[in-house]
C-alpha cells in the first residue's frame, strides 16, 4: 500500500490510540505509515467513532451550534426536516447551527431524543404538532 502523504510503499501496521473529535478523546483503530506516521482509518471505523462522539454529546447535552449540526447529521436528518418537526423555519435552524441565536433547550433535548430513539421521538413530535 502506498502512503497518501509521503507516497512511500511501506507496511502499515495496526495502530490503536486516542484521537480528538468534537471535544472528546475517543479510542480509534487505524493503520499507521512507518515512514511519516500518517494514520489511515477505515470508513467503518470513522462512522463508529463519529457515532460514539454524537452519543457522548447527547449524553452530556448539546451546547453549541456545531454540536447541534454534528448530532443532526449523525441522526441522518436534514435541517429542513428538523425545522418542520420542531415547528420553526429552516432559517431558524440555520441560525442555531451558526450560533447566531441560542438553541432552545427543548430543541437540543428533542434532537438528542431523535438521535437516540428516532421512531418513537418522531411519532411523539408528529402527535404534538397535529391540530
Amino acid at each position: 500500500m502506498r502512503c497518501p502523504t509521503c507516497r512511500k510503499e511501506d507496511p502499515f501496521p495496526p495502530w490503536e490510540g486516542m484521537l480528538p473529535l468534537m471535544g472528546f478523546e475517543l479510542l480509534t483503530r487505524a493503520q499507521q505509515c512507518t515512514s511519516c506516521g500518517e494514520l489511515l482509518i477505515k470508513a467503518s471505523e470513522c462512522r463508529r467513532t463519529e457515532r460514539l462522539a454524537a452519543e457522548r454529546i447527547v449524553a452530556r447535552g448539546i451546547r453549541s451550534g456545531r454540536e447541534f449540526t454534528f448530532v443532526r447529521k449523525e441522526a441522518g436528518l436534514r435541517a429542513n426536516e428538523v425545522a418542520e418537526m420542531f415547528g420553526v423555519r429552516k432559517e431558524t435552524v440555520s441560525r442555531w447551527e451558526r450560533d447566531e441565536v441560542p438553541i432552545p433547550r427543548t430543541a437540543a433535548y428533542a434532537l438528542g431524543a431523535l438521535f437516540e430513539h428516532p421512531k418513537l421521538t418522531r411519532a411523539r413530535l408528529e402527535a404534538f404538532v397535529q391540530p
